[in-house]
């Protein structure tokens, strides 16, 4: 099948590529400020199917709030009925790098070797070459992405918000591998390699 615009369709999956889900010890989230209600049921949900059993938040003060976004989501989650018990706050991270590095000092690492990610759609490949990059220890990283706004994956374009932060991704992945913040990754099937 020829697609119409397989430019579209080349951006979108470089910045949001299909990778399978696989049950892990911890989840890990990766603070947000926008749609934090559709975060909080797509974790609660991942929970529930057994996905994670633990859960890392990670994300600071941002856009003078005066709540970490990790505790405002702590709050819609313990609202949902999850149990503080399971999760670790990490509520100093200004950037993705950070919510990487602080969480891996916080936890001391806890021996772990995969992960769930769980983050926005548009930014779901820099998320896991920024844990390969700052976390060597995980071997197997799998990712949830987020999609809170009102339109479909595959019309991504469409609305302009998500569009926005789409080419955003897409522009800044290079600059980001050039100063070495980020590692790239291949994924073949779905399995990050």
């Amino acid at each position: 099948m020829i697609t119409k615009y397989p430019a579209r369709e080349c951006i979108f999956s470089y910045v949001s590529p299909s990778i399978k889900l696989f049950p892990t010890t911890y989840g890990f989230v990766f603070g947000t400020r926008h749609g934090v209600s559709r975060f909080a049921d797509d974790i609660g949900r991942l929970y529930a199917l057994g996905y994670f059993r633990k859960l890392i938040i990670s994300g600071g003060m941002t856009d003078g709030g005066d709540r970490s976004e990790a505790v405002t989501l702590l709050g819609e989650l313990v609202a949902r009925g999850m149990s503080k018990d399971i999760m670790t706050l990490e509520e100093q991270a200004m950037n993705t790098a950070e919510n990487v590095m602080f969480s891996r000092s916080k936890i001391g690492g806890a021996a772990l070797t995969d992960l769930l990610l769980i983050g926005k759609l548009s930014s779901a490949r820099r998320y896991v070459m920024t844990v390969r990059k700052h976390w060597p220890e995980i071997k197997r990283v799998c990712c949830h992405k987020v999609n809170y706004f009102d339109c479909e994956e595959k019309l991504w374009w469409k609305e302009p918000e998500l569009r926005k932060r789409v080419i955003s991704e897409y522009r800044k992945i290079s600059s980001y591998l050039a100063q070495g913040h980020i590692q790239e990754i291949e994924i073949v099937n779905g399995v990050v390699m």
